[in-house]
């Protein structure tokens, strides 16, 4: 049987008309592709899913380490990819993120704040770190019978991404992600002074 309702998900942004819906589109895009499909975007459900911005940034970082051909190219050479806290000073919550205009779009948009990404568009958000807890009532006010039971994610453990934050790296992550952080109870680490 052949679905009846799906529309075609494009991997990239489609340069002709027919194709609105594609990979990892902002809601703001998603919006637009509605809208110009005659669908009330308002009118649907919409729910996104966020990650703590530390762990995040740093899953991007070992990510961008993995896949980007400058950053190979130094590795080769012996001299390493960019120190994790020189390249979080270079990312922005929003624009081109953790990239460039000619980069893939997870990148630019991993490094993004969830109020960049949800910009007023988003009913319901759901942090990876408590998927069942923030998904669950979502299901039931829907009517259907959760069954989280097997779910998992990956994520880095505390420990893991704590370690890459400076004080002054987490200082600037603080205030970059204000909003994120009160908005989904996210803590930023804490440092001990040393006396």
């Amino acid at each position: 049987m052949a679905p009846w309702s799906d529309v075609i998900v494009s991997d990239e942004p489609a340069r002709h008309q027919g194709q609105m819906f594609f990979k990892n589109m902002t809601p703001l895009e998603a919006e637009w592709a509605f809208d110009a499909s005659g669908l009330a975007f308002r009118s649907y459900l919409r729910i996104a899913i966020t990650e703590h911005p530390f762990t995040r940034l740093a899953r991007l970082y070992d990510r961008i380490a993995q896949t980007d051909m400058v950053w190979q190219l130094r590795h080769l050479a012996g001299l390493g990819p960019p120190a994790f806290g020189h390249w979080l000073r270079t990312t922005r919550p929003d624009g081109v993120g953790a990239g460039s205009r000619n980069s893939p779009r997870w990148r630019q948009h991993g490094a993004w704040s969830a109020k960049t990404w949800e910009d007023g568009r988003i009913d319901h958000t759901i942090r990876v770190e408590s998927i069942e807890d923030d998904l669950a009532p979502i299901l039931a006010e829907l009517g259907i019978a959760p069954s989280l039971g097997d779910l998992q994610t990956e994520t880095l453990d505390r420990e893991g991404w704590m370690e890459r934050y400076t004080p002054e790296a987490a200082h600037m992550m603080a205030q970059r992600y204000a909003w994120d952080l009160a908005q989904y109870g996210y803590a930023a680490p804490r440092f001990r002074k040393i006396a």
